[in-house]
């Protein structure tokens, strides 16, 4: 782990205490591990709940993108072709048609690979029905 000055060629540097430097870099070295050998070992909980937690924000930006995308699409329409509220609103609600999707979508491949439902055999995927 740690190179000594042997094995560089250098001459060992020794400090103001008159330690030299290699002997104190090996003991840092022991103790770093004696350190990593008492420490507990964490279950894989808290790897599961962060998982959980990015897959749920990984959700719910999905459904607000959906939504604001749609929203400002329609909002830019009706500036540009004076249609005011009328492409707002159909855009707005394809917006939120769309999010809802991919919502179902992500739920949908989290149930398969929870369940342990691969692709179908076909080599298709279920969602392009």
């Amino acid at each position: 782990m740690v190179q000594s000055n042997r094995d560089t060629g250098r001459k060992p540097q020794i400090n103001a205490a008159g330690e030299r430097s290699d002997k104190r870099l090996e003991e840092l070295g022991k103790r770093l591990s004696d350190a990593k050998a008492r420490r507990p070992d964490y279950d894989d909980d808290a790897g599961r709940r962060g998982n959980a937690m990015g897959v749920a924000f990984r959700i719910a930006t999905e459904l607000v993108a959906g939504v604001v995308v749609g929203g400002l699409i329609g909002w830019l329409l009706d500036s540009w072709l004076g249609t005011k509220p009328v492409l707002l609103v159909i855009f707005f609600v394809l917006g939120a048609a769309a999010g809802i999707l991919n919502v179902m979508r992500t739920a949908h491949q989290m149930q398969s690979g929870v369940t342990g439902d691969g692709p179908e055999p076909s080599g298709k995927d279920p969602d392009s029905r």
